[in-house]
């Protein structure tokens, strides 16, 4: 490659690029590009110049990504002032989950954590058993905190205790378990002991954490503890008759542990029982014991199917109430509905009302209006009648002549005015007619309108009859059916109770059978201790009596010993002489 091309190549200020075809707007380069370049064996001198360029655009995206970094967290900021502001003392559990989750964002995890516990401790406040939500909520609230501090010991118990209150046993006993590892491994044999005791309480025949908490003990110097947990997977086996795995444990126990009479017992025992000469005693004890797990264990089958049936009763009551809930609503919501339909017909029918009023008082107006024409016209027809009897006199006769100029230009003028008055008359009779005609027409409309009217009336008079009659009718229905589920309900309740007071009274009673079977069983195991006791007396003096009858055959065996050396001394004797 020349250095023409290489200059091209890393030129900054050019915004386009050759590629044997038109111009192409250039990409910014970047490192790997200009790595790759270095790479295909290129002179010294458009190396140095290579690192120059790779070095600028570094530190170029290295400033950009610094600036845009700053904008991020200065918004991000901007949005946990906003926040602060409006939680002020409040306790709000989304508000406090959204800074932390801000505060996370930034890096800051003490703040973050903060605020996660905030909203923990906002959830606990009521003190009352969460729902189902807001349990879901602590969870995640919890998690998040231990993806902050996985190995918070106080926040992993808290989380485990959420699980276990809410059934989920195995979760409890993973967190616990994870956390004691983890402690194991940083040397904190303390806390692990206390997480292992935590799965303990929920998961008592759990072998391998025991043996784990053993050893834990033995690390620290607690030998007599170690030996209780030896002694505790021991009694495991034992319960299961797996006595070979109990003798191995129940040995541990007693080499930790010398001087614990309890354990050495519990080693002969085991032996005896392995070796097949079990004592009368010691197998009618592990006949009795193992009657006892097995009511032990029916009675806890009775007691999680009691559990489950009030549970399911529960359920069923809650399910019941729920649909109780729903029809009532639903019945006040189509009573609200008819009601407001009612209330529309109501309105219908006052204004159809008020429609008929309004065409009985304009039809009191035409029919006023028609009168004061008909009036006008018989004022009219009487005035032309006048006229007419005015002209049809004669007039009188006089000699003078310019009485008779005047009289004829009244006649003229009379007999004008007469002319131009009948033609009034005619128009205003002619728009008399018309007017009456139009007012009898719009009468008879108004008429038919208003029967119409009336007709509609009494239709809606009727529907609403019929609509407040289908209300009753199913008010009293909704009525009836509530009156019925009210005795449901509350039959439900009695049965609920009755089955509660008899669930409490079997458990009670359970629990007086657990307690006698236990103390039968502590009784036997006290007999049997007894028997062994005395058997181990019984041994220890027949152990007393052969070393007492050994010694004296010893003494014995020496006596005869020196009787025969004296004779054979005395033989000898016999024989030199």
């Amino acid at each position: 490659m020349s250095r023409r091309s290489v200059k091209g190549i890393m030129s900054r200020s050019s915004n386009t690029k050759s590629c044997g075809v038109s111009c192409i707007p250039a990409k910014p380069l970047t490192p790997f590009f200009v790595t790759s370049l270095k790479k295909t064996g290129m002179s010294q001198e458009n190396v140095i110049m290579a690192d120059a360029a790779e070095g600028e655009i570094v530190s170029s995206y290295h400033s950009k990504r610094t600036l845009f970094q700053g904008i991020t967290r200065t918004l991000t900021r901007r949005k946990i002032h906003k926040y602060q502001r409006k939680l002020g003392n409040g306790d709000d559990v989304e508000l406090h989950l959204t800074m932390g989750d801000l505060y996370h964002h930034l890096g800051e995890t003490a703040f973050a954590s903060a605020s996660y516990r905030m909203a923990a401790q906002t959830l606990l406040q009521g003190k009352k058993p969460l729902n189902t939500g807001h349990s879901d909520q602590l969870i995640q609230i919890y998690k998040r905190l231990l993806a902050l501090n996985p190995f918070d010991h106080e926040i992993a118990t808290q989380l485990a205790q959420e699980y276990h209150r809410r059934g989920y046993a195995y979760k409890a006993v993973f967190l616990h378990t994870s956390q004691a590892e983890h402690h194991t491994w940083k040397g904190d044999y303390q806390k692990a002991i206390a997480h292992y005791q935590q799965v303990f309480a929920i998961e008592p025949a759990s072998i391998t954490n025991r043996i784990t908490c053993a050893r834990l003990h033995c690390h620290l110097g607690e030998y007599a503890n170690a030996a209780q947990e030896y002694v505790q997977v021991g009694d495991i086996y034992f319960e299961h008759q797996k006595f070979d795995g109990a003798l191995e444990y129940y040995q541990q126990a007693a080499d930790l542990d010398p001087d614990n009479a309890d354990v050495k017992q519990k080693v002969q025992t085991t032996q005896q029982i392995l070796a097949g000469n079990p004592i009368p005693q010691a197998q009618a004890s592990l006949q009795k014991l193992h009657t006892i797990s097995q009511e032990r264990s029916d009675l806890k089958r009775s007691l999680a199917e009691k559990e489950r049936v009030e549970k399911e009763l529960r359920e069923n009551i809650r399910l019941l109430r729920q649909r109780y809930q729903r029809s009532v609503a639903r019945k006040n919501k189509q009573l609200r509905a008819t009601r407001h339909r009612l209330e529309d017909l109501s309105t219908y029918v006052a204004v159809f009302k008020d429609q008929l009023e309004q065409i009985a008082y304009d039809k009191q107006q035409i029919q006023a209006q028609l009168d004061e024409e008909l009036a006008h016209k018989r004022h009219l027809e009487h005035k032309l009648t006048t006229l007419h009897a005015a002209d049809s006199q004669p007039p009188h006769g006089t000699s003078q002549s310019e009485e008779a100029r005047r009289v004829t230009a009244a006649m003229q003028r009379l007999h004008h005015e007469k002319t131009k008055l009948e033609q009034q008359l005619q128009a205003k009779l002619q728009e008399s007619s018309t007017r009456e005609t139009q007012l009898r027409h719009s009468l008879a409309d108004q008429s038919d309108k208003g029967t119409k009217l009336e007709h509609q009336l009494a239709i809606l008079v009727q529907e609403h009859a019929r609509i407040e009659q289908q209300l009753q009718s199913q008010l009293h229905q909704s009525l009836e059916r509530e009156q019925i589920l009210r005795q449901h309900v509350q039959y439900l309740m009695t049965q609920h109770e009755q089955v509660l007071q008899q669930v409490e009274q079997e458990k009670v009673a359970f629990q007086e059978k657990y307690q006698a079977t236990q103390t039968r069983m502590n009784r036997s195991e006290a007999r049997t201790m007894v028997t062994l006791e005395h058997l181990h007396g019984e041994l220890t003096q027949q152990c007393e009596m052969e070393a007492h009858f050994s010694a004296r055959f010893h003494d014995a065996v020496q006596e005869i010993s020196k009787l025969l050396y004296d004779q054979e001394q005395q033989i000898q004797a016999l024989e030199r002489l």
